[in-house]
């Protein structure tokens, strides 16, 4: 059996900020490769094919594939609907990108020919018509991408956010000169969307004029606007970003209990923010735990009088007291961080 050619998804997730960013700026080269230059761009919706090879030299579009592809599938797939014209979906765009990939392999000539040849080979007219104007339009949008100027994501003092946005606005714009707004949300709906929510993210997250408790909110409500599926997928990891991220700003400015206690409930909820708050309380008990009994295992050490077998003995005799059996490994690996100069006790989850 074939392996199947990879996805290419929206949440590489998961998630540095400037990694996030420098997604964003260099939307054409994720989105259009520079080596579509070749392919010829025209203005307007309706353009003519990118160049004039014929698919006849192909049949199916899948003959003698260059090596990237061999032993793969096509990714993707071309609809019709019940009265035979196209259905605009991702899997179209899934589906030219699959073979445009292949730029720098072959000449866009040959490779937009066998996009022809495999669309006439999966659909009849009219819908193989109608994929082949929305393919001249989906190429030349690729090729114009690289035109655009490019703007850094980074500025003195953090993310340029307000170039970002530019980069985008004129991606967007870009693709109405080709591609119908049809085209555009099935191809880019999603994408938009994450990248939308990605920018308000970070500009909650670095505005100085909320509060903690109000940027926790904003985030929970920025989540809620996206669809349903990319929520699901995003829950987990952003949330714990966004916890991490604002309980590291409640710390350094010395917040109230009651102040952490509203950022965790608009951000996971009450019912988790009563298990952290738990485990709050279980660290804690820990620490206390463990600095006493790192003092009374110094002054067991300093013991006057007693051979070195002899305190190493008590040591071991009261540690078991005090600790479960399942705790001793830890304790003594804190006893060497101790020992070391260290001062960290806190008890991993």
């Amino acid at each position: 059996m074939k392996k199947k050619m990879p996805r290419a998804t929206l949440l590489v997730l998961v998630v540095v900020l400037i990694a996030v960013a420098t997604y964003l700026w260099s939307g054409a080269s994720r989105q259009g490769d520079a080596d579509m230059a070749g392919a010829g761009a025209s203005s307007g919706a309706d353009v003519s094919p990118v160049d004039s090879t014929s698919p006849r030299s192909f049949e199916t579009g899948l003959e003698r594939l260059p090596g990237s592809l061999a032993g793969t599938e096509v990714d993707g797939s071309i609809e019709v609907d019940a009265n035979g014209h196209l259905r605009v979906t991702r899997g179209m765009r899934q589906t030219f990108d699959y073979f445009l990939s292949t730029v720098g392999e072959e000449s866009i000539s040959t490779i937009m020919a066998r996009i022809k040849a495999y669309i006439r080979h999966q659909v009849k007219e009219p819908a193989a018509s109608e994929a082949e104007k929305i393919l001249a339009g989906y190429a030349a949008y690729k090729q114009a991408l690289d035109t655009l100027p490019k703007v850094p994501p980074q500025a003195e003092g953090g993310l340029n956010l307000e170039a970002i946005q530019q980069q985008m606005t004129q991606v967007q714009s870009l693709r109405t000169q080709y591609l119908s707004q049809e085209v555009i949300q099935a191809f880019f709906g999603d994408e938009d969307a994450y990248d939308r929510y990605t920018v308000s993210r970070l500009q909650v997250l670095q505005s100085k004029g909320l509060s903690d408790k109000q940027r926790a909110q904003q985030l929970a409500m920025l989540q809620q606007q996206l669809p349903p599926a990319m929520q699901q997928s995003l829950r987990v990891v952003n949330s714990v970003q966004d916890l991490n991220a604002l309980t590291a700003d409640w710390k350094k400015r010395g917040g109230t209990a009651q102040e952490l206690r509203a950022i965790r409930e608009a951000l996971v909820g009450p019912d988790a923010a009563d298990r952290l708050e738990a485990l709050d309380s279980e660290s804690s008990d820990w620490e206390r735990r463990m600095s006493g009994w790192l003092s009374q295992r110094d002054a067991l050490l300093t013991t006057t009088g007693l051979s070195e077998s002899d305190k190493q003995a008590q040591v071991s005799q009261f540690r078991s007291k005090l600790f479960s059996a399942g705790d001793l490994l830890r304790v003594q690996a804190l006893e060497g961080l101790h020992d070391r100069g260290g001062s960290t006790f806190k008890r991993a989850p």
